[in-house]
């Protein structure tokens, strides 16, 4: 399969988003802290969102890798 610069500007977006995400949900994780609130199941998600951003920096890394070598 053919990948273009447009495949890998979207692949970088997405890790963009990831970390935004991961950012916004501890900031969300202290809030609730600060409150007094559980925050058990904002942790779980905590703990399953650099594997999503680790995932999505893999394929940004073989979209450019792919890129590289089809020039």
């Amino acid at each position: 399969m053919t990948y273009c610069p447009k495949n890998l500007e979207l692949a970088r977006r997405q890790v963009i988003i990831d970390r935004q995400m991961i950012c916004a949900q501890q900031s969300l994780i202290d809030g609730m802290r600060t409150r007094g609130e559980p925050a058990v199941l904002a942790n779980e998600r905590l703990v399953k969102l650099p594997v999503d951003l680790r995932n999505h920096c893999f394929h940004q890394d073989l979209l450019q890798a792919s890129i590289r070598l089809e020039r």
